[in-house]
């Protein structure tokens, strides 16, 4: 059932060209950089993406915004986009959300216009959350990038069924068919092709080192858009990054099972945690959590990722259930829990 959280669309500025953005629910700020290309009512119509948007919006004010030339925002873009146009469309959203410092998701491409507001403006940004980003695309041959932009630019409605696959590998044809008309929607083919070669070109790595902020970079194991080398190159770039490693395929992150994410993004912003013991549980809280984890079958190392914690935490935790429900396996543990209500 998806929440009955609504989206409010609104409007700022940036250059003289009105720029769309859209907030939900309360709390502190969430903002979304923008994706490749994107539609604010035409993605809400998505449930998947709804029904992650409106779970995040229960604890934070979700805010998202199409980019110059995409979406709601102003559609004519005369010159090859930048990502100086693109961090100051970032800076605006923030500033309209209440300032910094904010917590930013960076999915896939948006990580370059993140970097590039945190040159200038580094007290926006609190930290980064990415998922399936990377630092730079040189792992695909020059030839290829380039012959990408122009199938881009001259054959737009196939270029965006080829993207619709790759980004959910899994999906039946007709979702598929759907993410491909949502594309198409977003953005026209000249647009989609400068953002493209913006997003292929740009190199991250010399600017990382250099960007101070907690910053945690999930990435799915089975990514076919962005390999997760991609994603463990980048983590590794960053002074204070860390790499958690999802399991599935899809490159968006509302197209699959979205728990592992909203754990890893709960921990790391130290939101109250998602599992909470009865008052007569013998269990802390973070223990219910990793029991109730356990009962679904993860490993330590798993959990750990899911929760961002180190391993060896979660064998403490691991070690402290089995003495408090009294049992010696990890299956006896989940069944005890089971019945007294915890998972």
């Amino acid at each position: 059932m998806i929440s009955r959280v609504e989206q409010e669309i609104r409007f700022t500025g940036v250059d003289g060209r009105r720029l769309a953005y859209a907030t939900a629910g309360d709390g502190p700020p969430l903002v979304f950089g923008s994706p490749f290309v994107s539609h604010l009512e035409a993605e809400w119509e998505q449930p998947g993406a709804r029904a992650f948007y409106c779970t995040l919006a229960e604890t934070h004010r979700v805010v998202r915004y199409d980019r110059l030339g995409c979406g709601l925002s102003e559609r004519r873009l005369d010159e090859q986009p930048t990502l100086e146009l693109d961090s100051r469309a970032l800076e605006a959203v923030i500033g309209e959300s209440g300032g910094g410092p904010a917590t930013v998701f960076a999915s896939s491409c948006a990580m370059h216009t993140v970097v590039t507001l945190v040159r200038r403006r580094p007290e926006l940004i609190g930290r980064i959350v990415v998922h399936g980003g990377y630092a730079a695309r040189d792992d695909i041959p020059e030839a290829t990038r380039r012959s990408l932009i122009e199938f881009v630019r001259t054959n737009w409605p196939l270029a965006t069924q080829m993207f619709a696959g790759l980004h959910d590998p899994r999906a039946p044809r007709e979702e598929v068919e759907r993410f491909g008309r949502y594309l198409r929607h977003a953005a026209d083919p000249e647009v989609a092709a400068g953002y493209l070669e913006l997003d292929l070109f740009s190199d991250l790595r010399p600017l990382l080192p250099a960007v101070p902020m907690p910053t945690l970079v999930l990435h799915r194991r089975g990514d076919r858009t962005v390999p997760i080398g991609r994603g463990r190159e980048l983590a590794s770039l960053l002074p204070n990054g860390r790499f958690v490693a999802l399991t599935g395929d899809a490159h968006v992150v509302w197209m699959e099972d979205t728990r592992d994410v909203r754990r890893a993004l709960a921990g790391f912003v130290g939101e109250p945690e998602p599992a909470a013991a009865t008052d007569d549980s013998p269990l802390s809280r973070r223990e219910t959590e990793v029991l109730r984890l356990v009962s679904e079958g993860l490993s330590n190392r798993e959990i750990a990722g899911s929760l961002v914690l180190s391993e060896h935490t979660v064998h403490r935790h691991v070690a402290n259930i089995l003495r408090k429900l009294g049992h010696s396996t990890r299956a006896g543990a989940a069944a005890h829990g089971a019945r007294l209500g915890l998972v």
